[in-house]
């Protein structure tokens, strides 16, 4: 017999919050898209194998027709022009969209 600590808690485990919105490849880089659902962002990672993934910046207001994206200074070279980050700042959003009408339907 166990220890009753030990022993598994009959009631189900709750069902975890999809986050992973998906990977997009934009120019060279690679990003991770995360849902943030405590603030309705989406978080934007780039990633590279190997090395560990650097924070890029937030989109805000996802689901409004307003949407931004937010870069920390550190990754704003990799985006030098804002041609290049309006294109990732659509690219984001229309990965959250698809991502999200998909889930909806999955409901």
């Amino acid at each position: 017999m166990q220890h009753p600590s030990v022993e598994r808690d009959p009631r189900p485990s709750p069902v975890p919050h999809v986050n992973e919105i998906g990977i997009i490849a934009f120019e060279s880089i690679r990003v991770r898209c995360i849902l943030d659902r405590d603030w309705g962002t989406v978080m934007c990672f780039r990633f590279s194998p190997g090395e560990p993934s650097d924070y890029l910046g937030v989109l805000t207001g996802p689901d409004t027709d307003s949407a931004n994206l937010h870069l920390v200074s550190e990754s704003r070279w990799r985006f030098p022009t804002p041609e290049l980050r309006e294109a990732l700042r659509q690219t984001v959003l229309a990965l959250y969209r698809s991502w999200r009408a998909q889930t909806q339907v999955q409901t």
